[in-house]
């Protein structure tokens, strides 16, 4: 089974897509037995995610700074909650966990820990896969980035294909069950 470190905002957004997607992937990893690492919160995308796989008792691990380990912030239905002293040992720890690396809707927060992991991968300090599921287009613009950085020069081919883009939630869930050794 696979630990998915899922990456995804503190805030819910405009568009009920971006909660349906996160809700889904939290069921479908509790189905399948997988263990889900996030940011540990209890509010927008990153609490809805939680949710979902508490509700269908699936496993979580929390990883949350001292700074936001607060009763209004870290969920507190997450039993596996790790308390990090900053940022940086956070995405650590985070990263030790981790089997496979998933970007969901979010904002600044979310892309800096995407594109670290996908930048360790770039840097070949590990070689797990990096998902991004661009819900409701959100990522258009970012994919649109990428592939122009690619044209220009600044990225290879092989490392513009460090990061898989997933159009659907179905397609997400075929991309983790791909990951070898997987028998989901």
């Amino acid at each position: 089974m696979l630990r998915v470190c899922v990456f995804c905002g503190s805030k819910s957004g405009d568009r009920a897509e971006y909660a349906e997607s996160a809700e889904q992937l939290g069921r479908w990893l509790a189905r399948g037995g997988h263990t889900l690492i996030y940011g540990g919160g209890s509010t927008g995308i990153m609490g809805l995610l939680a949710e979902a796989v508490l509700a269908e008792r699936g496993a979580v691990i929390g990883v949350i700074t001292e700074h936001l380990a607060r009763p209004e912030l870290m969920h507190a239905g997450v039993r596996d909650m790790r308390i990090t002293r900053d940022m940086h040992a956070r995405k650590s720890l985070m990263h030790e966990l981790a089997d496979v690396y998933v970007g969901l809707p979010g904002g600044f927060g979310t892309m800096e820990e995407l594109f670290e992991a996908v930048t360790w991968a770039q840097l070949e300090l590990h070689a797990r896969p990096v998902l991004l599921l661009n819900v409701a287009g959100l990522y258009d613009g970012l994919i649109r980035l990428l592939d122009d950085m690619t044209e220009h020069g600044f990225l290879s081919l092989r490392c513009r294909r460090l990061i898989t883009i997933c159009s659907s939630d179905e397609e997400l869930q075929l991309a983790l069950q791909a990951i070898p050794g997987q028998s989901c």
